[in-house]
């Protein structure tokens, strides 16, 4: 038998699944064979609840320690790790939330297990400069109409259907959580310069500017866009909303045309 055959025989025990690796094993007396293996066994399934506990200890709390560790075994069954690294194990819980026969009929679940993974991608976002103020008020007057906005790698947008960010809020500051509510909400979750994850939903009208940028979009096609849905002219405000969004740090660099500001 290949070593690679052996390793199979190895993984299939940990995982639960029939093998016979027990039969390749030597018996030292003091432990039995049994013993030794249910004792990797353990630490396997050990290391991967821990993981799970880590990642999302907002959605442990809200689940209690019975239904929480039965999902985590679930997952664990249904969804074994492919990765080199535990990081990214538990990447597909939100489908798995979906999936679940008892966990299903709560959608919220999947959504809230989707903002902690959302908060952890932020965090590991690649680094990068970000603009400044300055970079914006010393942008000629006549280069303004194509100005074009590149966003920091720690950007992203979530949007639910659920009031899960609440819920959120209220376990992470100890509180008794709202009862799940459909809303429709759009959130922007970022890294600060400080290297803490923060979030925070849109002012009216601020939504459609991001997108917009987002995608591509110049200063003038931005503001073309917005006076045609608000009927008045959106320069200042828009004006106004940069500077808080460099502010807050969430634009990489500016560009005009195909010339880079910053």
């Amino acid at each position: 038998m290949t070593l690679k055959e052996r390793q199979q025989q190895m993984m299939a025990y940990l995982k639960g699944k029939p093998s016979e690796i027990d039969q390749h094993i030597k018996d030292h007396g003091a432990i039995s064979v049994d013993t030794r293996l249910h004792i990797y066994r353990n630490a396997y399934q050990v290391r991967f609840w821990e993981t799970i506990d880590t990642d999302h200890p907002v959605l442990g709390t809200y689940l209690g320690d019975d239904l929480f560790n039965q999902m985590v075994h679930d997952y664990i069954d249904a969804y074994p790790s492919e990765f080199r690294s535990l990081r990214q194990f538990a990447d597909r819980l939100p489908q798995f939330l979906t999936e679940d026969p008892t966990l299903s009929v709560y959608p919220h679940l999947a959504e809230l297990a989707r903002f902690e993974r959302l908060l952890l991608a932020v965090f590991d976002a690649p680094d990068s400069e970000r603009a400044q103020r300055d970079d914006l008020i010393s942008l000629p007057p006549e280069q303004w109409a194509d100005l074009k906005l590149v966003f920091h790698p720690s950007v992203a947008l979530f949007q639910t259907p659920f009031n899960v960010v609440d819920i959120w809020q209220h376990i992470k500051a100890e509180r008794v959580p709202p009862d799940p509510a459909d809303v429709s909400e759009v959130w922007v979750v970022w890294r600060n310069r400080d290297r803490l994850t923060e979030f925070v939903s849109f002012e009216p009208g601020e939504q459609l500017m991001f997108e917009r940028f987002y995608q591509g979009g110049s200063f003038v096609e931005v503001a073309e866009e917005l006076l045609a849905e608000q009927q008045t002219d959106p320069s200042e405000a828009m004006v106004n909303t940069l500077f808080l969004w460099l502010d807050r740090g969430w634009i990489k660099s500016l560009y005009t045309g195909l010339k880079l500001v910053k």
